[in-house]
């Protein structure tokens, strides 16, 4: 009886979580950043700098919300390859999103030039390689 019960209070955190009021954590400045006010100063890898970052993508976009899927899982550089720019980073699907543009049903989850912004916009320039 009481698995029951848990089933539907689950089900309505993880729909109140992909409003545009998103409640999760979504984490602190990324070690790489430091205190140089968001300017990335080394080189930016996609699983130990990016991924981190697009973890909270995963709750709402693990289902396909939007039409975009992300888990977080092994097929992640994939997922996030089919929505960035190489020739205009900032661009990118993936930043416009995030920044809250374009209609995220999301919301913002970070702004344009946080460190996050700036670490993504660095792996994109630098060629966005799988590493």
């Amino acid at each position: 009886m009481k698995a029951r019960l848990l089933i539907p209070i689950l089900a309505m955190f993880v729909v109140v979580g992909c409003g545009t009021d998103n409640p999760f954590d979504r984490g602190a400045d990324l070690p790489n950043s430091g205190d140089t006010g968001g300017e990335v100063t080394g080189p930016v890898s996609f699983a130990n700098d990016v991924m981190p970052i697009l973890q909270v993508c995963a709750s709402c976009h693990s289902g396909g919300a939007g039409g975009w899927i992300y888990t977080g899982g092994v097929e992640s550089y994939a997922s996030v390859s089919e929505v960035i720019n190489q020739s205009s980073p900032e661009e990118s699907e993936l930043l416009v999103a995030a920044i809250g543009g374009d209609g995220h049903g999301g919301g913002a989850f970070f702004t344009a030039g946080s460190s996050e912004y700036q670490t993504i916009v660095a792996w994109i320039a630098s060629g966005a390689e799988d590493n």
